[in-house]
């Protein structure tokens, strides 16, 4: 069976432990999970299963939304509560005022550096497997995006905030660097995930509700990971020529009431859907030749 889970991950288990359970719940073996989630945090696990696995990279690069809790005076090397905490001799925490313009800082397209315990790679290795070993770590920065970065409680050393993000993001790490502008510390002491992309918390079911239900109930179509994609509507020959991965003129496509394939761009993904609103495929548009080319095809012969 295909499709999407949407999990409200509890604290304390691994997104790979969740996947694990599911496994065992569905006797579904290809299951795959869309943005890792630490112990400490909750909230918003994607689950893709069977087919859907293939689409788990376009579920990771939708927007994300999280409700962080910090606690300044502190450094970890974890740059979380878990870790192995080192208080800040002589900390001074900063006014409101002052938190409020740090952050305003880390909005838009920053520089971040990923934590030493990250599943980010070295060389094939997870640098939290390298760290673990006692091994050095030095992971270079990278471009992420910080859509929202808003203050909703401050009571010296604890503060709280909502963040909307871009894909590649930690969120303990944005607390690290404003702790090392403010030079008072800062580690992060719970997470909660509430939305990727369409997928939100108040949607999600526990682990206790799938297994205690029909998982079959939750289930949903392989559709919804591909929102963030411009949908064109197939045709049924244009349905058989993308069963068997044949390319689609644009012109057919550009005479139909797709909306947004004018904006089309050499390279672009699309989703191809069927009469009912099925995901068929997903194509990559080739500008040059004028087709729409599947590359990812879910419908079998």
């Amino acid at each position: 069976m295909d499709g999407i889970l949407v999990v409200d991950k509890p604290q304390g288990m691994t997104s790979r432990d969740v996947v694990n359970r599911l496994q065992r719940i569905t006797g579904i073996r290809k299951c795959g999970h869309a943005g890792t989630l630490d112990p400490l945090a909750t909230g918003v696990l994607v689950v893709c299963l069977g087919r859907a696995r293939r689409l788990i990279r376009f579920v990771q690069r939708m927007p994300k939304i999280y409700h962080a809790q910090f606690r300044f005076g502190y450094t970890s090397d974890t740059d979380d509560i878990e870790g192995n905490l080192e208080p800040v001799a002589g900390a001074n925490f900063p006014d409101r005022g002052e938190l409020q313009q740090v952050i305003s800082n880390f909005r838009g397209e920053i520089e971040q550096v990923p934590p030493r315990y990250s599943a980010v790679k070295i060389k094939g290795r997870k640098a939290y497997q390298l760290a673990r070993q006692g091994k050095e770590v030095e992971l270079k920065p990278r471009t992420v995006l910080i859509e929202r970065f808003q203050l909703l409680r401050y009571t010296p050393p604890d503060w709280e905030a909502t963040i909307k993000c871009g894909s590649g993001t930690y969120i303990r790490a944005l607390g690290r660097d404003i702790g090392r502008v403010l030079d008072c510390g800062t580690v992060m002491t719970a997470l909660c995930r509430e939305a990727i992309g369409q997928f939100s918390r108040e949607d999600a079911v526990t682990l206790d509700e799938i297994e205690q239900g029909r998982w079959q109930e939750h289930l949903l179509p392989l559709r919804y990971a591909a929102t963030d994609l411009i949908q064109v509507q197939c045709s049924e020959k244009q349905v058989e020529d993308i069963r068997h991965g044949k390319a689609l003129p644009m012109n057919a496509l550009s005479n139909s009431p797709n909306k947004g394939v004018e904006k089309l761009i050499n390279g672009s993904e699309v989703a191809l859907l069927g009469s009912q609103g099925e995901l068929l495929a997903i194509a990559e548009v080739d500008r040059s030749r004028q087709l729409i080319k599947p590359r990812i095809v879910l419908i079998g012969h």
